[in-house]
């Protein structure tokens, strides 16, 4: 029993055995800095120098510490692969990669301190026609889907790298590409570049791509990287170097994603790419995951999966170009604007003919929302113009219209400009009717916001447009497509042209028809723009609707324009008056109507009876700071 326990004593205090591997080289640093670190009362040291291209021995229990650059354990790791080494790394000023694919600590006794107290496990090596990769393979032209420490760039290194970027922009062309994965999936598809990881952790987009990726999974993860418009690729850039909250919740949608024990990559003629950052030229790449070949200790920035994670391969191309896409991006430069694939012009059009037609319930809508719309403008009431506003299908057709002009489809244009004018000729009826039946003629401030139309009204239009056409053209966010119709409010202003109508009030009709005219060319235009940038026409075909419809805005900008002049007129009347003493009384609730001389209604606020040379006064002094003639219409409040 006492002999039991001196044994057991002796194997607690036997030291370790561990082989210090280092090139000659770096043999003064080993000396002088790293030896003195190590623990000598736990480690039995033997000191060895590594030269590359020749064969090491060393027994089973024995630890392999490595001093080396990427370049030598490239070949240590075949070695130790084959004979069963265990392997702790130290970070050598060279050893980038191998720390980031690793994840060892950048300080030397962190990463000490890990091979100390942690235990070895086993680790994938990937291997690219047979040579170990640490980090990454980049693949052609892949931008910022770069090693990990780019991270963490200052913002002035990050400026000079996005200037670099932009300036490659116009030399980069679509490669044509075919990847054949493991169970044999065969990929034909064009791309700027491809980037080969082992885990998530090696390059700023793999990151967020594939974060539950892990080192002792089997399995490799290839990015490719196929943005279809140079606004695209300019969104990215800026994005992935200025942004990177916001790019983290929001990957790409060009990014098409494939996970594999094995991958085959050919071109049709020799590429360049880069090996941890050592740039060769290949016509065929093959990438082999040899799983937990290697028995290594891990450094603390590696998290590895007990079960080794899920080792189903995927393969997600739906963001890459297939078939005639893939060949007119090889033939052409990449184009300033994305073109749709033929599926999504597809379901958008059958969208649109749908929504151009004046079905019964088109029609039943437009008598519904215009009459709510009357009722709440009489009522002067916010909330039911409001619900009127979401009720109102006028905006399928418009968008239709503007679609059917970019493409100068002439049925479109035709089915969805007979809808909008029976649906306004309906609106201006029913409108016309509920005024002839209520007994008011007062124009109330709900009433009165509609009748003077001003380059803001414009420009409500257009955003409404942009919105209107991208809701359309991407079902994800359609639903915002109500938050559209409040913003552009299509139906109150006709329901006000059709009360001036029925009130004969020419002054009510013009104004708010003209109000009616701006938001439906604004959306017209606004939503051929921006179905022009999303791809759905080149420019060429879309120029004659474009020139048209930009004709016609201008042609309605005219009277906006003064509409707007006024409005900052009357502003000014308001700042230089509202609040003001003068001749002792304080003028408040100032109100301006635009006729000629100009109407002021204010009110007096004094703390005595205002006589009649007190208001001559203050119009005099009004007249003096306006530089024009007034009529007042006056209010007076005594205080007391």
């Amino acid at each position: 029993m006492v002999e039991e326990l001196i044994n057991k004593l002796d194997s607690m205090t036997e030291k370790r055995r561990v082989v210090l591997l280092f090139s000659t080289d770096d043999e003064s640093i080993v000396q002088e800095q790293i030896l003195p670190k190590l623990p000598e009362q736990q480690w039995d040291i033997e000191l060895s120098t590594f030269e590359l291209e020749q064969s090491y021995q060393f027994d089973d229990d024995q630890l392999v510490i490595s001093y080396l650059n990427d370049e030598s354990l490239r070949e240590l790791m075949l070695q130790a692969r084959d004979q069963e080494w265990t392997i702790g790394l130290l970070p050598h000023p060279e050893m980038k990669h191998a720390r980031y694919g690793f994840g060892i600590a950048a300080n030397f006794e962190d990463a000490l301190s890990d091979i100390v107290d942690n235990a070895a496990s086993q680790l994938d090596l990937l291997l690219c026609n047979k040579q170990p990769v640490f980090n990454s393979v980049i693949v052609g032209q892949t931008f910022t889907l770069v090693p990990g420490e780019a991270m963490v760039e200052p913002f002035w290194v990050r400026i000079r790298r996005f200037g670099r970027l932009m300036r490659s922009l116009k030399e980069v062309r679509f490669t044509p590409f075919t990847i054949t994965t493991q169970k044999e999936k065969v990929i034909e598809t064009a791309a700027f570049g491809v980037v080969a990881v082992e885990h998530g952790r090696s390059s700023v987009l793999s990151r967020r791509f594939m974060p539950d990726s892990n080192a002792n999974d089997g399995m490799l993860h290839a990015l490719v990287l196929a943005p279809r418009s140079v606004f695209e690729m300019l969104r990215f850039l800026f994005a992935s170097l200025f942004m990177r909250n916001i790019w983290s919740r929001n990957n790409p949608a060009f990014i098409g994603f494939i996970k594999s024990s094995q991958l085959k990559l050919e071109t049709s003629k020799p590429i360049k790419y880069s090996h941890d950052e050592m740039v060769s030229e290949a016509q065929q790449l093959d990438f082999k995951v040899e799983r937990r070949a290697i028995r290594l200790i891990s450094g603390r920035l590696l998290a590895l999966s007990e079960s080794g994670g899920e080792q189903k391969e995927v393969v997600r191309t739906q963001a890459l170009p297939l078939g005639k896409a893939r060949n007119e991006l090889v033939s052409y430069p990449l184009p300033w604007m994305h073109h749709a694939a033929p599926e999504e012009f597809k379901d958008l059009f059958m969208l649109m003919r749908e929504s151009a037609r004046a079905t019964p319930a088109y029609l039943t809508l437009m008598v519904l929302s215009t009459l709510l719309a009357a009722f709440g403008l009489f009522a002067n009431s916010i909330p039911v113009v409001i619900g009127a506003m979401i009720l109102a299908p006028l905006m399928g057709p418009i968008i239709s219209m503007s679609l059917g002009t970019l493409r100068q489809d002439e049925s479109l244009m035709i089915d969805s400009g007979r809808s909008i004018a029976i649906g306004t000729g309906l609106s201006l009826i029913c409108a016309m009717l509920v005024a002839w039946f209520i007994p008011l003629n007062h124009i109330n401030s709900e009433i009165a916001a509609r009748i003077s139309p001003t380059l803001l009204d414009l420009g409500v239009a257009v955003v409404s447009g942009i919105a209107g056409a991208y809701a359309h053209a991407r079902a994800e966010v359609a639903k915002s497509l109500a938050g559209v119709a409040i913003a552009v409010a299509l139906v109150p202003p006709l329901a006000v042209a059709g009360i001036g109508l029925g009130w004969l009030d020419f002054t009510v009709f013009f104004g708010a028809f003209l109000l009616y005219l701006t938001n439906l060319v604004g959306i017209i235009l606004a939503a051929l723009i921006t179905f022009m940038i999303l791809g759905y026409s080149p420019f060429h075909r879309a120029k004659r609707g474009l020139m048209l419809t930009l004709l016609m805005v201008v042609i309605l900008a005219i009277p906006l324009a003064f509409g707007f002049e006024r409005m900052v007129a009357e502003n000014n009347v308001l700042r230089q008056l509202d609040g003001q003493e003068i001749a002792g009384v304080k003028l408040v609730d100032v109100n301006v109507r635009p006729r000629d001389p100009l109407i002021i209604s204010l009110t007096m606020v004094s703390k005595s009876a205002v006589d009649d040379a007190v208001m001559d006064e203050v119009k005099q002094e009004i007249e003096r700071r306006l530089q024009q003639p007034v009529v007042l219409e006056i209010a007076v409040r005594v205080v007391r």
